[in-house]
């Protein structure tokens, strides 16, 4: 019951004051690893193609102070996946160590695209890899720039189908001669969190309002 309360007291305040506080979102992934390549010695022998792996994001859905589409976050904000019997994140207490790149008709290798990317600079592993994580990232593409309309952070997930490049990659290196690994994955479902998907569907119909 007092969880019912609180979701009705945010759906309120959401309503009133349009969105205009900042809101955790967190998205629930599932997906497969797909390769990994590099210096494979040293990634664990229980991460291997067709490993499957589950994970979320959390990001805040105040776009005020980026620029040009990219919106850098400060812990708590980041990237949680458990592969393996690994535990993969973002670095607690990080400052500046998460960000998202939301680009509407942007210019890449292949010509104009759309890109959605969450990405991690400073992580960490439970209990310990072996290797030093270098970045965790989520790339998707959509090379008919179709999919976004904007630069701003979506207050819904994404939907997979919209995007033709879907790409989870943890990149890391071993040693002293700082030797590159890469675990290479494909996300296959894409959840928002309960109370987070209730602010995406009340941001969804506050903005059709506005229309």
């Amino acid at each position: 019951m007092r969880n019912k309360v609180v979701i009705l007291i945010l759906v309120v305040l959401l309503f009133c004051g349009g969105l205009t506080q900042a809101v955790p979102i967190t998205i629930e992934i599932t997906g497969n690893i797909t390769s990994v390549g590099g210096y494979t010695e040293a990634i664990p022998d229980t991460i291997h193609e067709g490993v499957s792996f589950t994970g979320t994001y959390t990001y805040e859905s105040s776009t005020d102070g980026s620029v040009g589409g990219h919106h850098v976050h400060d812990a708590p904000y980041g990237i949680d996946l458990f592969l393996g019997g690994y535990e993969f994140k973002t670095a607690p207490n990080h400052v500046g160590q998460f960000d998202m790149w939301i680009t509407n008709d942007g210019f890449g290798a292949g010509g104009m695209t759309d890109y959605y990317l969450v990405r991690s600079y400073q992580n960490v592993s439970i209990p310990s890899v072996g290797f030093t994580i270098s970045d965790i990232r989520w790339d998707l593409w959509d090379s008919r720039h179709i999919a976004l309309s904007s630069g701003a952070l979506p207050v819904t997930a994404p939907i997979l189908t919209d995007w033709d490049y879907n790409v989870l990659t943890i990149g890391g290196v071993y040693g002293p001669n700082l030797t590159g690994l890469t675990i290479y994955g494909t996300v296959t479902q894409v959840i928002p969190e309960p109370l987070s998907g209730i602010l995406m569907a009340v941001g969804v119909l506050l903005l059709r309002r506005r229309r």
